[in-house]
């Protein structure tokens, strides 16, 4: 699903803005107004999406600014109706509760304020009475999310999006200059950035490997990634830093994988270029637990026609004890939910996720506010379901009466259940040994 096409389903879903009611009376002379009560709300749970700097793979993430009055006032009814029915701000996991530390969602006086506001008639206000504008890491960091990168790796040469195209899957080999990583190093986060002039970028993945003698410096030509993989980034998705204590060893002359996807509609004018690159911060302090990216995957499934509600499931049992950092759930068009399950050794049993309003558009990364302890022996089985019907292709853009299984192209589907995690008995070192 592209941005244009994501930006399009959000609008349709808000429906038509009407004109709001007129001033408040003198009933409501105590209505909540825009700058001292809904401001701060904005703020805090709206603004980072709906700015035109909000920082996603293509740019502005939400179809509409709410960086002023004037922007936010014409949409004050529809704003009214999806946080009354909490579909926003977005977050598409029912459970557990709590325990993610990006979690989103509004208090119910943070809802019935922005409800008063909007019966009152939407009133400014006194502008003296708004708090002070945010400061947004990207207006600072040169567009950068967590601060400036102690390194960046970036791929050799633009790659152009010919007008013709309609879905590409490429990948890229660097080799990391050793005037960039000298030295074998630590790192404690990274961050991917397409570098698109568009908004046809589906996904990009980034891989990392030791000199191997088989890389092919530039481009490849071909949608096969290898090496361990740092983290993909897709619409919605979110970047973030590791906790302190853990980190990825990054030895000198490792190669890097840009795996990029690409998916637009064809035809005259469309064409952009992506010089894709993931900034690297180091790691100076101790080095406890080496971070691994994985994914359960089930790449051998066929989604029937027509299908309402077809499951798809996977599952890995542990031979280590691990602690999970984070959550991603990753499916295309038809996919509309999916979960996570832990089976205990013991014979309990755990919900770790419950996605039951999957959206390709809404990517998110569950990160946990604390390490998740999965003992030696436990199965995590991870499940999604898909809605092949006329109904939803119409909506979403595909052929209902086509079967279909997993692929790389956007019309094609997948099944992908990553997670983050780190083995507590491995041989994981720290960075201040000899």
């Amino acid at each position: 699903m592209t941005t244009c096409s994501r930006i399009v389903s959000v609008v349709a879903a808000l429906g038509v803005v009407i004109g709001l009611a007129g001033p408040a009376s003198a009933a409501n002379e105590a209505a909540a107004t825009y700058y001292k009560d809904v401001l701060p709300i904005v703020q805090e749970n709206c603004q980072t999406c709906h700015r035109p700097s909000g920082h996603n793979i293509s740019g502005l993430v939400a179809p509409m600014s709410f960086m002023s009055y004037e922007d936010t006032r014409p949409w004050a009814r529809a704003i009214a109706r999806k946080v009354e029915s909490r579909e926003m701000p977005p977050w598409f996991a029912s459970e557990p509760k709590g325990v993610f530390e990006n979690e989103r969602g509004l208090t119910d006086a943070e809802i019935d304020t922005i409800l008063n506001w909007v019966d009152a008639g939407a009133p400014a206000g006194d502008r003296a009475e708004a708090p002070p504008a945010p400061v947004w890491p990207e207006d600072l960091h040169d567009g950068w999310s967590h601060g400036t990168p102690d390194f960046v790796v970036r791929m050799e040469e633009p790659f152009v999006v010919p007008d013709d195209a309609f879905d590409i899957n490429i990948s890229f080999d660097v080799r990391i200059p050793e005037d960039v990583v000298p030295e074998d190093v630590w790192v404690r986060g990274w961050e991917l950035r397409t570098g698109a002039e568009g908004s046809g970028v589906h996904h990009m993945c980034a891989f990392v490997r030791p000199e191997d003698g088989k890389v092919i410096t530039g481009a490849n030509k071909s949608a096969v990634a290898l090496g361990g993989l740092l983290s993909c980034v897709a619409e919605g998705g979110e970047s973030g830093m590791l906790p302190d204590g853990y980190g990825l060893f990054l030895e000198k002359g490792s190669v890097l994988n840009f795996n990029m996807h690409f998916n637009k509609e064809p035809g005259p004018g469309t064409s952009f270029t992506s010089q894709a690159e993931v900034g690297f911060f180091v790691e100076e302090r101790p080095v406890a637990h080496q971070v691994i990216t994985d994914t359960l995957g089930n790449n051998g499934f066929e989604i029937p026609p027509n299908h309402p509600r077809y499951r798809v499931g996977m599952a890995r049992t542990l031979e280590k004890d691990i602690l999970v950092l984070n959550l991603w759930p990753h499916a295309h068009l038809r996919a509309i939910a999916s979960r996570y399950t832990a089976y205990y050794p013991d014979g309990t049993e755990e919900l770790l996720l419950d996605v039951p309003h999957y959206d390709q558009g809404w990517q998110v990364t569950y990160k946990y506010r604390e390490p998740k302890l999965l003992p030696k022996g436990t199965r995590i089985e991870a499940s999604f379901w898909y809605d092949s019907t006329e109904e939803r292709g119409v909506r979403r853009g595909f052929n209902a009466d086509r079967s279909v299984g997993f692929g790389q192209r956007t019309n094609d589907e997948m099944a992908l259940a990553f997670l983050s995690y780190t083995e507590l008995d491995d041989a994981s070192t720290t960075n201040d040994q000899d």
